[in-house]
């Protein structure tokens, strides 16, 4: 059942049952990463369960993503980030080393 909430209860709420980011007001923003839909903490649909038990969802028609599917708008997305030769970066940082077997690590414990 849609839970219709006076805003400082709406933002009562968000701030209780999103544990993954803050909610400073209702202004911030977010974005499904499933339906890449950004909305505020207005637009947050809030079903209420039982007493006292909401459940956050995406506002999209058919997106039941909840807030762990929700990043912040400003933050920018690790693939706009990290260039497309990290790997290569990642694989230099470590240089091959000679495998060592199981008896030889044993023997040193000893």
């Amino acid at each position: 059942m849609i839970a219709h909430l006076k805003l400082d209860d709406r933002l009562a709420v968000l701030r209780a049952h999103d544990r993954f980011r803050k909610w400073a007001s209702l202004d911030d923003e977010r974005v499904c990463i499933l339906c890449k839909r950004k909305f505020n903490g207005r637009q947050v649909e809030i079903d209420r369960i039982r007493n006292r038990e909401y459940q956050l969802r995406c506002p999209t028609d058919g997106c039941n993503s909840e807030p762990h599917l929700w990043i912040d708008a400003a933050t920018p997305l690790v693939s706009h980030v990290a260039g497309s030769d990290w790997w290569y970066a990642a694989a230099k940082k470590d240089e091959p080393r000679a495998p060592i077997s199981a008896l030889r690590t044993r023997a040193q414990r000893i």
